[in-house]
């Protein structure tokens, strides 16, 4: 019995010691193991939301999807932050008005932590021929996108 007994408590150890490699260490208590939560089925989620919210111009809704380590890269410049997202939606928005804009998915990709989308929009002043995002959600959040676009005035 204290055979059985050992072996138990030495296997219930190493997994504790041994689950997580040092770039992933245990976590405080709440959050998932070795790492962030990664499910393709919320990444889909949270691109939805993040699409429905652009749809709505509704900054509030975009910024649910970012924490305060998100990090947002464009050819403007990178936007780290909710308040530094916050005023890159804020100044963006007005070009893509809801009445007049016409904006299409043409490619869209989930995998994992990762969503990738090719876009086109015409709006009343623009015509955006070729748009792309790319999202890393972890957590339910996004933590790093990275957008480009080719905007022609009209």
């Amino acid at each position: 019995m204290k055979t059985f007994a050992y072996t138990l408590l030495v296997t219930l150890l190493s997994c504790v010691f041994f689950a997580c490699d040092d770039d992933h260490p245990l976590p405080p208590d709440g959050e998932p193991p070795c790492g962030p939560l990664v499910d393709p089925e919320i990444t889909a989620a949270v691109l939805e939301n993040h699409l429905i919210g652009f749809g709505l111009r509704d900054v509030d809704r975009i910024l649910d999807d970012y924490t305060e380590s998100s990090i947002l890269v464009t050819p403007e410049g990178v936007f780290i932050g909710l308040n530094e997202i916050e005023a890159y939606y804020e100044n963006l928005l007005p070009a893509f008005p809801v009445d007049g804009t016409v904006f299409e998915i043409d490619i869209q990709h989930v995998e994992e932590d990762v969503a990738y989308i090719v876009w086109h929009a015409e709006t009343p002043a623009l015509n955006v021929p070729l748009g792309s995002d790319s999202f890393v959600v972890q957590d339910g959040k996004i933590m790093r996108q990275t957008f480009v676009a080719q905007i022609q005035p009209k």
